[in-house]
């Protein structure tokens, strides 16, 4: 989310679209009808008629997967009708900036496609550079080949014809949607979109939100009360849990996860600090060379030295050109690469995208501990349609895990909030906290590489450093503290707390 919850009241125009907020996400659309109350209009777009459209004052329907179209015929409105905001996009978008002579659009192929490699280099999408190597613009949106240009000239084919034709969405309700939401280009005016899974878990998901992101920035509503790009996230903690890196392309604090090819520290901090000529050195990202020492201290305390290159090799490495997302480890299991998984707080046999490929890939696993607060279908997934338990190797482990009232511990939500909740009542039975199931996990992972004298590459676990305890028991404050950070006195002194 570009906006914070609340936010959402000072919109004078709300699109929901690949969402039902009304329904799935009460506490925004709480401020979705204060804005109402305010005079805002609501615009629900969606294949189906939702309690999210039931309250809008313009509904229109649209073919599943079709967003794209939709939203780039919104784009042509917007260019071909001057509802564009000029000072803002000339300003504080790339709209001005001046593309290579090499860049171009034909058959449906950007320039720089290579079809054995099925990859594009992105060197002919470069912006022309002056001798300082700052990108040439023309504040005037009228060269041939400034963003802006090139993306009236992208959009030209979305006329209402082909995208009605597309979509499935009447003319007349394509222009209606287009003329509420880009009344918010004007200057006193501002416009928010809310969308959520219709969006992100479509094979195209960046696709879309990228289009969205595009009509945002022409009409001026990023960055100012009332706009944004927000996702409306699925539970409280999600956004928690992408800042402290559950996404396997990132570590905490959004740095990169190191790739194989990058044999020492200097190498990764060389690929992702920006050059000395690139905006950005002077801003955030100049510092990546601290934040990845400081990320090796917090994982191995005081074994990790300047010496020792802080410990960089201990970290675990992508191979070059492969991918570790969902659905590739999931591919990955079906193939039998894979002998173990930890499904922790999740039901991949019930909400992965190819329910049945999941129970028949779990099958095939020597393997499976499900962490969870009650049996689910992944746990049982040997019970399902198709399964004969007589022919399933995998040892199923079940760990029941406490719900958010029974333990302690912080979250991040939506709006970037982060909130201390306090344990109310303990577990039932044999149910534990996650935190308590993660320590004695890691203790006993420790003491066999300890124990086997011939383990391979056991710098990583020893040299971990795993000091979260108190009394024997997990302590979150000391993980609260963790991610809050320390002053350090040289590269091996004591920590003290920020």
């Amino acid at each position: 989310m570009t906006n914070h919850w609340i936010d959402i009241r000072n919109s004078d125009c709300i699109l929901v679209m690949g969402s039902n907020a009304a329904e799935n996400h009460p506490i925004s659309f709480k401020w979705v009808m204060e804005a109402k109350k305010n005079g805002a209009k609501l615009i629900s777009v969606d294949p189906r008629f939702t309690r999210t459209s039931s309250v809008a004052d313009f509904y229109a329907s649209l073919r599943s997967g079709t967003d794209i179209a939709f939203l780039g015929g919104m784009i042509k409105y917007i260019l071909d009708n001057d509802k564009y905001f000029k000072e803002y996009v000339a300003e504080y978008t790339n709209a001005p900036f001046i593309v290579s002579e090499k860049y171009h659009f034909k058959d449906g192929l950007f320039a720089g496609y290579d079809p054995d490699k099925r990859k594009y280099d992105k060197s002919f999408w470069a912006f022309e550079k002056d001798e300082r190597g700052i990108p040439k613009k023309d504040r005037s949106l009228k060269h041939p080949r400034c963003v802006f240009q090139l993306l009236k000239q992208h959009y030209s084919r979305y006329d209402l014809d082909t995208v009605s034709s597309i979509t499935g969405t009447p003319k007349e309700d394509l222009i209606k949607v287009y003329e509420m939401y880009s009344e918010t280009g004007k200057r006193d005016k501002a416009g928010t979109i809310m969308y959520a899974m219709g969006w992100t878990q479509h094979t195209v998901g960046v696709q879309i939100i990228r289009t969205m992101a595009i009509i945002q920035l022409l009409l001026g509503n990023i960055g100012v009360a009332g706009g944004g790009v927000n996702a409306l996230r699925g539970e409280s903690n999600v956004q928690g849990s992408t800042d402290h890196c559950l996404l396997w392309h990132i570590l905490p604090g959004y740095l990169k996860v190191p790739k194989a090819s990058q044999a020492t520290l200097g190498d990764y901090n060389k690929k992702y600090t920006p050059k000395s000529n690139d905006p950005l050195s002077a801003n955030w990202w100049g510092n990546y060379p601290k934040y990845s020492v400081s990320l090796l201290k917090s994982l191995f305390g005081d074994n990790a030295t300047k010496e020792n290159d802080f410990g960089y090799q201990w970290l675990p490495k992508a191979d070059d050109g492969r991918v570790y997302s969902w659905l590739d480890l999931f591919d990955d299991m079906y193939n039998g690469k894979i002998k173990g998984f930890f499904a922790w707080g999740q039901n991949p046999a019930c909400s992965g995208a190819n329910a049945d490929k999941n129970r028949k890939a779990l099958a095939k696993l020597d393997w499976l501990v499900n962490v969870n607060i009650f049996p689910n279908e992944t746990g049982w997934f040997w019970k399902g349609p198709g399964m004969d338990p007589k022919k399933i190797k995998t040892e199923v482990f079940f760990l029941p895990c406490a719900v958010s009232v029974e333990k302690e511990g912080s979250i991040t939500n939506s709006g970037r909030w982060m909130q201390w909740r306090y344990k109310a009542a303990d577990p039932p039975g044999f149910a534990r906290a996650d935190g308590d199931i993660i320590i004695e996990l890691m203790q006993k992972v420790k003491y066999f590489y300890r124990k086997d004298k011939e383990a391979v590459f056991p710098e990583p676990i020893l040299n971990l450093k795993w000091d979260y305890t108190t009394n024997w028991k997990y302590d979150p404050h000391k993980v609260a503290k963790e991610i809050n950070g320390y002053f350090q006195k040289g590269c091996g002194g004591k920590r003290k707390e920020l």
